[in-house]
C-alpha cells in the first residue's frame, strides 16, 4: 500500500467537494421512499427491482442489458474525450481512501504511513476504520434489504441468538472494505481494475488527461544546472497515491486526481510560472495554444452508439406496460371436442401486477385466425375479468372454445391474442397470443 503526501490546491478543494456530494447519496438513498414504497432497492429473494416507483422483473432483463450496455459505452465515451475522470472524482475506491486517510492524517497526524507513529494511535485508527467499514457495509447491504426492518431486527431480543442472513453479508463486506482500504487501496486500481488494463486504449492525443508538458518541463534541473522548467523536486512523485512517475507519460497507474497537478501548480508558483502538470491533452503539451479536438472520429462513434442505445431505452419504458402475463396450455388437460361440435382448450395463466396500485383486469379476444367466434371462460366464470393487488400476483385459468367448421379443421393450430386491459384505465394494456388447438381425429 502506498501513503502518499498530504496535497492542498484547487483540484483537491474541488475532489472534496465532489466526494461530499457523493457520500451522502450513497449512504442515505436506501432510506429514501417513494410513497410507502423504496426509493431504489434490489429484491433478490422475491425477484424485483425497484426503482423512482417502478418495479421491473427478471422477465424485463433487457433493460438491465441496455443499462450494461449504456454504461460501457458511456466509460468508453467520456475516456475518449476526458480521460479517467471517473477514477479519480468518482470511484468508491478512490473516495473511500480519501475518507480512510483522512481519518489517518487527523489521528497520527505527520506520523501517519510512517513505522513510529505512535501505538495506540494506529490501534485508534484502525478501530475507526474498521467502524467506518461496517457503515459501508451496512450501506451497501441496504440496496438489497429493507434498512428499517435491519435496524428493527437489530432492535429485537433474538438478534443475537438467531442473525438474519444480511449480517453474514455484512460481515464480509466489512473485511472486504476493510482489507482493501488498509492494505490494497490503489495498487487495486494499478494492477488489477479491468479499466486501467484498456483506458489507453480508449484514449489519443486529443483525450484531456493528468499530463506532463514534456517540451517545457525537461531536460529537468541537474546538479544545480536547470535547462528546463522542472526543478526535479519530485514532489509529484511523493504525493502519487499509485506511486507512478507522471513525468514518463501516460500510465495505467494513472487515475486522473489530480494531486501531482496541485503538487506541481505549488512548486512552479514559486519559481513564477505555469505549472507543468495540468488536465490537458498530449497535444495542447507538444503545441502550446491549440485546442481540444473535441470531435473525432472514435468519439462521434461511442457518442452515436451511446445515444441510440439511450433512445432504445427511452422508448421501451416509454411504452411499458407495468404487468407481467404468462397464459400456457393445460400439460394435464389436451383439446377435446364436445357434444355440439365444440372444441375446447385448457391454459394456466399467472398475473405479476408491478404496480402498487390494486388492478381489475378485463381478459378478451383481441384477434383470431380461426373463422368462427372464440368464447372465453375465465376461472370457470362467464365474467372475464381477474382482479390482482398491487405489488402481487395471481394465477388463474382460462377455458377457449369455439365451433370447429370445416375451414378451421384442415389446420390443427391456430393463433388467438388476447387482451388484458385495466377496467379503470383503458391505456393499461397488454396483449398475449396463445396457440388454439385442434384435436386430430
Amino acid at each position: 500500500m502506498v501513503i502518499s503526501r498530504h496535497i492542498t490546491g484547487k483540484i483537491r478543494s474541488a475532489r472534496y467537494i465532489v466526494e461530499a456530494i457523493l457520500l451522502p447519496i450513497y449512504f442515505l438513498l436506501p432510506w429514501l421512499r417513494w410513497g410507502e414504497h423504496p426509493f431504489i432497492r434490489l429484491d433478490i429473494p422475491n425477484r424485483k427491482f425497484y426503482l423512482l416507483g417502478n418495479i421491473f422483473t427478471p422477465q424485463e432483463g433487457y433493460y438491465l442489458h441496455l443499462f450494461l450496455i449504456g454504461m460501457g459505452l458511456s466509460l468508453f465515451f467520456f475516456t475518449t474525450l476526458i480521460g479517467r475522470v471517473w477514477c479519480g472524482w468518482a470511484c468508491p475506491q478512490t473516495v473511500f481512501t480519501d475518507v480512510f486517510d483522512w481519518i489517518g492524517r487527523t489521528i497520527l497526524g505527520s506520523k501517519y504511513g510512517k513505522k513510529d507513529a505512535p501505538t495506540f494511535g494506529k490501534i485508534l485508527v484502525h478501530f475507526l476504520w474498521i467502524l467506518v467499514s461496517v457503515l459501508g457495509a451496512l450501506a451497501w447491504v441496504s440496496y438489497f434489504a429493507d434498512p428499517y426492518e435491519m435496524l428493527s431486527e437489530v432492535r429485537s431480543s433474538a438478534f443475537l441468538s438467531s442473525p438474519p442472513v444480511w449480517t453474514y453479508f455484512t460481515a464480509f463486506f466489512t473485511a472486504t472494505l476493510y482489507l482493501d482500504m488498509a492494505f490494497v487501496r490503489e495498487q487495486f486500481c494499478k494492477y488489477a481494475c479491468p479499466y486501467a488494463r484498456f483506458q489507453t486504449v480508449m484514449m489519443d492525443a486529443h483525450s484531456v488527461n493528468v499530463t506532463y508538458d514534456l517540451k517545457r518541463g525537461e531536460p529537468r534541473r541537474k546538479a544545480g544546472v536547470q535547462e528546463g522548467d522542472c526543478t526535479a523536486c519530485n514532489l509529484c512523485l511523493v504525493v502519487c497515491p499509485t506511486g507512478i512517475d507522471i513525468r514518463e507519460g501516460t500510465n495505467v497507474g494513472c487515475i486522473a486526481c489530480g494531486k501531482c497537478v496541485d503538487a506541481c501548480t505549488k512548486t512552479m508558483g514559486k519559481e513564477g510560472k505555469k505549472t507543468l502538470i495540468g488536465y490537458m491533452s498530449e497535444t495542447q503539451a507538444n503545441q502550446p495554444g491549440a485546442k481540444v479536438n473535441w470531435i473525432r472520429p472514435r468519439s462521434l462513434v461511442y457518442g452515436t452508439l451511446l445515444l441510440c442505445v439511450l433512445a432504445a431505452a427511452g422508448t421501451l419504458l416509454y411504452n411499458r406496460v407495468p404487468l407481467y402475463a404468462n397464459i400456457l396450455p393445460d400439460r394435464i388437460i389436451q383439446p377435446m371436442e364436445v357434444p355440439g361440435g365444440l372444441v375446447r382448450n385448457f391454459y394456466n395463466g399467472h398475473l405479476l401486477n408491478l404496480t402498487f396500485e390494486e388492478r381489475e383486469l378485463k381478459v378478451e379476444i383481441a384477434n383470431s385466425t380461426l373463422s368462427s367466434p372464440v368464447h372465453i371462460l375465465l376461472g370457470g366464470t362467464e365474467k372475464p375479468a381477474i382482479q390482482v393487488l398491487g405489488n402481487d400476483s395471481q394465477d388463474f385459468r382460462i377455458i377457449l372454445e369455439t365451433v370447429a367448421l370445416p375451414q378451421d379443421q384442415s389446420k390443427p393450430t391456430h393463433q388467438i391474442s388476447l387482451r388484458i386491459t385495466d377496467l379503470k384505465n383503458p391505456n393499461f394494456q397488454l396483449q398475449k397470443t396463445i396457440p388454439f388447438r385442434i384435436p386430430i381425429k
